[in-house]
């Protein structure tokens, strides 16, 4: 499994060195894009906290998509 993370401060997001030859505007898009990214991901983790939690409690509308869900815990 990836893992994404967050891009960081803009002020340091410019400096980093995989933004060498790029324009501060090609930068800027560049840090929009993975900030979204980030933010997408981290939205979907909340979602599927929300069904694990839902699915536990036995209530809710995603229990009729699967009644054999097992959570297990490491």
């Amino acid at each position: 499994m990836f893992h994404i993370s967050n891009p960081g401060p803009w002020q340091l997001y410019v400096n980093r060195p995989d933004n060498k030859g790029l324009s501060i505007m090609e930068i800027r898009d560049k840090y929009l894009k993975e900030q979204l990214l980030f933010e997408n991901y981290i939205n979907f983790q909340r979602h599927q906290q929300l069904i694990i939690q839902q699915k536990m409690s036995g209530g809710g509308y995603y229990k009729t998509f699967d009644d054999s869900f097992d959570v297990t815990f490491n």
